[in-house]
């Protein structure tokens, strides 16, 4: 209790602190002056200098060099996430949205690729009307540790090279402890000075991940890039094993307001290749030609308290990660897998969500509730597919109803999602690469995959449920974790409309200054074009990432005022807290004042903790998938395919073929001219022959190289 109440304290001297320093006259105060303005005394300084330097980390406040304090923005700082290229320079993605800012390499100091940082705002702009700044001091480090290669040069000087081209130059290490390892071998490096200029980084090697090329090292040094969890400890497991098994779920019926839903037919639909079910769908028909829609999402908030082992560890982990050959899950698989994954024909728990909807997709009431379920029937995406293509095709479902339940599914999709694009919703599903493995890991074929009617069925379902869970939360004026997506900048979208007009899309002419409401049409209008996928890419490329947040401002994408993740408890962590909401909310005591503030100040850290492992699991996925189309292209070296150029720069063409693999044309093997990149017009052009390339061109291309330890592949000109 003592440390809860000093938490609080300790939260609004911050509010106190943020206060002062956004109205104050001068843009910075001393510690002398902030104790005096707050009606402090100097027996308090301990207590401030500790607020202070929280704040500093999180990037609320920054101290100068005169030891004065003030508001990033006041000072014209920002705060934020560098991300790294492998040309030596960075962008800061700032931490309260708004355009990136480009950071030349000689400005980066000794910052690298994941440093949350201070940046100091360049007065003047380039002509590109870009924001570019200078790194002026490092908040946390995002990496010490690195995955690269040893090498010896000489008989005393050893470096390693990063495997990530985004932290770029050698690592100096010493050669102490080093004598089972050879040039070549793989290992992680423990940075101890970072390098600026020419002065190289210098660390020591902690790890021998082995020989390059194997598939113990190749595995192990993909862990350790991407940080990637390895087993639950064994404290969650022993926690998970003390857990109350389904034989008691029946004993739950009628406890806080629990329900007894096991005679409702209801079904789960996902890939046949799916071992954990967050959700279960059923419908009815309602009143006046309008539909009684259940969404049952399992109640993992049951089994996962607060504050526990097996709590503590999924927020760590923060989602499910899910790589092309396995999936690392966020909670242990006797739960995702088994107890609270909603398997049909057994009983389960589930928080359920039933919403009359009427003939227009208008909400007309919604009723929130625990449960106790029993699924119908498990369907797949690919069968409920082959159905929607032929409504003769019965047999396809074990239990009779269940056809005219699809059928019923299919209707209020299509209006729910008629009525999500007439709202502003934009339409940015790019097609996926589906791969195929033998038993051994090995690609076997690789194919674009585009969202099914089935997929889109229960995606609107899911997206009208976490909408329907937001709008109730905020009206009763409940903490939340929300999903919010903020309005593109008028930089972002300036630059889309200049690179949508060089590549000659007919969609975009016309469009004398782009705004966000233009990107709907933008979209609808391209659709057929050769450079559809390509223009959905650049249009999705120009807006801000959709992340976590305590605060409620909306989400652009989707064109909603109030949005949440309420249906992935299983995989992702913001829903699970989303859950516990929901139910202290529902039940008999509701919300005391004494824990309203306790989660309101806790919830930020939790939003920021999600964020950032949701976006370290997608750069996992991606590197996964690039690996196995880098494999899967080993076999296909001399070859020729067709593709569309995607991306054009000072040292080469990168051009995605109809399968997704992407590649790059280095400028070298562009041999018939000598190319000039022209940065105006994004394109490439011959000085002999004057053959130009460009951003959305068709081309020709051989297959001449393919890395599939770095997951990139080199094509040549067919």
């Amino acid at each position: 209790m003592k440390e809860s109440k000093r938490n609080n304290t300790g939260k609004e001297l911050q509010q106190k602190i943020e206060q002062l320093l956004n109205e104050s006259r001068q843009a910075s105060r001393t510690l002398p002056q902030i104790i005096n303005a707050l009606g402090m005394d100097k027996n308090d300084q301990a207590i401030l200098l500790e607020e202070l330097k929280k704040m500093i980390t999180a990037g609320l406040v920054v101290k100068t060099e005169g030891n004065r304090y003030g508001l990033p923005e006041r000072l014209g700082y920002l705060t934020g996430v560098l991300e790294g290229n492998r040309r030596g320079f960075a962008f800061l993605r700032p931490d309260r949205q708004g355009e990136d800012v480009f950071i030349s390499s000689g400005n980066l100091k000794s910052a690298a690729h994941g440093d949350r940082v201070v940046v100091r705002l360049d007065q003047k702009r380039s002509r590109k009307k870009r924001r570019e700044g200078t790194v002026i001091g490092i908040i946390k480090r995002g990496q010490r540790r690195l995955v690269g290669t040893l090498h010896r040069r000489g008989r005393k000087s050893v470096y390693v090279t990063p495997d990530d081209s985004r932290f770029p130059g050698e690592i100096q290490v010493t050669l102490k402890g080093l004598k089972q390892v050879e040039s070549g071998d793989k290992v992680v490096v423990e940075i101890d000075e970072w390098g600026q200029g020419r002065r190289p980084s210098r660390g020591k090697v902690v790890e021998h991940l082995g020989e390059p090329g194997t598939v113990q090292t190749e595995q192990l040094t993909f862990k350790h890039r991407f940080e990637l969890p390895g087993e639950h400890p064994q404290a969650v497991l022993k926690e998970v094993e003390a857990l109350p098994g389904e034989e008691k779920i029946p004993d739950l019926i009628g406890t806080n307001g629990r329900r007894d839903l096991r005679d409702l037919k209801m079904v789960t639909i996902d890939d046949k290749t799916a071992k954990d079910f967050d959700d279960a769908v059923s419908i009815e028909p309602g009143e006046n030609g309008g539909f009684r829609l259940g969404v049952h999402i399992a109640d993992v908030s049951n089994y996962v308290r607060g504050g526990k082992a097996i709590d503590r560890e999924a927020l760590k982990r923060g989602t499910s990660i899910y790589l092309v050959e396995r999936a690392i899950h966020m909670l242990p698989p006797a739960l995702s897998e088994n107890l609270c994954s909603l398997q049909a024909g057994r009983d389960r728990l589930a928080v359920s969500v039933i919403i009359d909807i009427d003939g227009e997709g208008e909400l007309a009431k919604a009723d929130f509730f625990p449960s106790v379920i029993r699924v119908t029937e498990r369907l797949t995406y690919q069968q409920v597919e082959e159905y929607l293509k032929d409504n003769n095709k019965k047999d396809l479902f074990k239990n009779p109803a269940l056809p005219k339940m699809v059928d019923q599914m299919e209707s209020l999709a299509g209006i729910l999602r008629k009525r999500r694009f007439e709202r502003g919703a934009l339409d940015l599903d790019l097609p996926e690469a589906r791969i195929e493995l033998d038993d051994q890991g090995t690609p076997l074929s690789i194919e674009k995959r585009s969202m099914g009617r089935s997929e889109s069925l229960i995606e609107e379902f899911m997206i009208y449920c976490n909408e329907t869970v937001a709008q109730f939360l905020y009206r009763k004026k409940k903490p939340c974790i929300y999903r919010i997506h903020a309005v593109p900048t008028d930089e972002k979208l300036y630059a889309l409309r200049e690179t949508l007009t060089l590549m000659g899309i007919k969609a975009a002419k016309g469009i004398k200054v782009l705004k966000a409401k233009h990107l709907k049409k933008l979209l609808e209008d391209s659709k057929g074009e050769t450079a559809e996928r390509l223009v959905r890419y650049l249009v999705l490329r120009s807006l801000p990432q959709a992340r976590y947040s305590a605060a409620n401002e909306g989400h652009f994408g989707l064109a909603s005022g109030c949005y949440c993740h309420f249906t992935s408890p299983i995989r992702r962590y913001p829903d699970l807290v989303v859950h516990r909401i929901l139910k202290q909310q529902l039940s008999e005591g509701g919300f005391s004042t004494e824990k309203m503030k306790r989660l309101q100040s806790r919830l930020p850290a939790i939003a920021e903790q999600s964020s950032l492992r949701e976006r370290a699991a997608a750069e996992a996925e991606r590197a996964s998938l690039d690996i196995k189309k880098a494999h899967y292209m080993e076999s296909k070296l001399g070859e020729e395919f067709t593709g569309i150029i995607n991306g054009v720069t000072n040292f080469g063409l990168f051009v995605e073929l109809d399968n997704t693999v992407e590649g790059m044309i280095p400028i070298g093997e562009l041999g018939d001219d000598y190319y000039v990149y022209n940065e105006k017009t994004l394109s490439l052009l011959g000085e002999r022959t004057r053959k130009r390339y460009r951003l959305g061109d068709s081309i020709r291309v051989r297959v001449v190289r393919a890395n599939r330890e770095e997951g990139q592949v080199t094509f040549a000109l067919a």
